[in-house]
């Protein structure tokens, strides 16, 4: 056996890579014998067809150029697995396609594919999250975990959760995922010191997402360089958010439309329906968040910022307590051909989300007309997932009185059941707010007002301009 410098090929373990043998016993003996002594785990190019595989400390799976990585289509080839860590998503055990539990030092890189199969009918499901299906990759409270240039293809569930992890390094990826309902890209989920640079990714579900199902915040986190496609949310933070979020920075980004002509999602917005989406609704904080330099296209709202208590809970949660979002500043966005809804910013009665600032920010409206919402036929169940037909006729009601509350629903711009009174901003039970240097921008038949404040303490307009059709007017308190 090939064992030179710390390296096992998996050809010589008993694996095929001719794409139609089972190869989980091949590689998994390969990554049992690596992590006894920590090296290398190398898959030369071929297809190379397993179930789930376990990855074990200081052990590095290295695809090379060429090689592919396919999840078997057999059910019965990935266990469901237990952790028995309290969260809001782990109500049951989950299946995946690589997983690690409490592992160190653990690799997965090379110029190879990783392609678990999701588009394969046994994998089907609705849009309800099913443990039936597998993760792509599950980590879990691993430490010192790298994930660099390999390619990520049609996951039959998330494409990849990182859950309760700590120094976590993803860099390089690329990954398309359009198989299957909850397909989102990147889930990082409750975990601390996180660098994420340099990826592309596209999605049928959210692109990337930061993420607290369990008691542990999501903190420390830097995001750069990445290019973002989804029919959902591009960058998010939420839905799970029972630690929720702090000390997260995100920068110099791209969220577009993707490529994909298929549309795996229940909203049926093939251009996405949320550039920057921010909610915390289960308890947690979300504070000291900085996203600058991104720049969106297409969506259907730009900017949605939520505070709300949906509160779920599970065994082993902390109580359900009022959640907090303080100190978050958007800078330097750009949105073009973005619409119906406006951009939101909103608490609920008896909370307030403080200290947000909003400065050098180009929005472009190009749709403002409730015929520009998608109606299409429900898959599941359409309203509890979020995504309700916009029914409201709430655009005439320049001071938001009549936009209701809903402070337990989904966090999703399409909340209120509306398009929003505004083409700009609604902004609604917030203490200090900055607008500095903000142009927001609709055609000529847009009827709506710029910005809508409601329950607003200290705001304040520096330079802010809004502009319908030819005419622009500068925005004051």
């Amino acid at each position: 056996m090939n064992n030179k410098f710390g390296v096992i090929d998996v050809t010589e373990t008993g694996a095929s890579g001719d794409g139609i043998q089972n190869d989980t016993e091949g590689i998994q003996k390969a990554i049992d014998e690596c992590g006894a002594k920590g090296g290398t785990v190398l898959l030369p190019p071929g297809n190379y067809s397993a179930g789930t595989l376990f990855m074990k400390s200081n052990v590095t799976l290295l695809l090379s150029k060429g090689a592919t990585l396919l999840g078997r289509p057999d059910p019965s080839l990935y266990p469901h697995i237990e952790h028995k860590i309290p969260s809001t998503l782990d109500k049951a055990p989950w299946r995946a396609f690589i997983y690690a539990f409490e592992q160190e030092n653990i690799s997965i890189t090379g110029e190879g594919t990783i392609s678990p199969g999701g588009a394969h009918e046994v994998f089907q499901d609705n849009i309800g999250d099913s443990p039936d299906r597998p993760f792509g990759i599950h980590f879990i409270r691993c430490k010192n975990v790298r994930v660099k240039d390999i390619s990520l293809i049609n996951s039959a569930f998330w494409v990849q959760r990182y859950f309760e992890c700590e120094d976590l390094v993803i860099r390089g990826m690329s990954v398309y995922a359009h198989a299957n309902y909850n397909n989102d890209g990147l889930d990082i989920d409750g975990c601390k010191r996180v660098i994420i640079s340099d990826c592309k990714i596209d999605s049928s579900d959210d692109a990337l997402v930061l993420k607290s199902h369990g008691n542990r915040p999501c903190e420390e986190v830097l995001v750069s360089n990445c290019i973002l496609s989804s029919h959902a949310s591009g960058i998010k933070l939420g839905t799970g958010s029972v630690g929720g979020y702090r000390k997260v920075n995100i920068s110099n980004c791209i969220i577009k439309p993707s490529i994909a002509e298929s549309v795996h999602h229940p909203a049926k917005v093939k251009n996405g329906l949320i550039g920057i989406n921010l909610g915390n609704v289960d308890g947690g904080c979300m504070e000291d968040i900085n996203i600058s330099n991104i720049m969106i296209e297409g969506v259907e709202c730009p900017v949605f910022i939520r505070l709300g208590k949906r509160n779920q809970t599970a065994k082993g949660i902390r109580v359900s307590q009022a959640g907090s979002a303080k100190r978050i500043t958007l800078s330097n966005i750009s949105c073009t051909d973005a619409g119906p809804i406006s951009s939101s910013i909103t608490a609920y009665p008896g909370s307030l989300i403080e200290d947000i600032v909003i400065k050098d920010v180009r929005i472009q409206m190009s749709r403002h007309s409730p015929s520009d919402i998608p109606r299409v036929s429900p898959a599941g169940n359409l309203n509890q997932a979020g995504f309700k037909f916009m029914e409201g006729k709430y655009q005439n009601d320049p001071e938001g009185k009549t936009v209701p509350e809903n402070a337990d629903g989904y966090p999703n711009a399409r909340i209120f059941d509306t398009i929003l009174p505004s083409y700009g901003f609604f902004v609604r039970h917030v203490r200090n707010i900055v607008f500095d240097s903000v142009a927001v921008e609709t055609s000529e038949g847009d009827t709506r007002v710029p910005f809508v404040l409601s329950d607003v303490l200290n705001p304040k307009f520096n330079n802010a301009l809004a502009k319908k059709g030819k005419d622009s007017v500068n925005v004051k308190e």
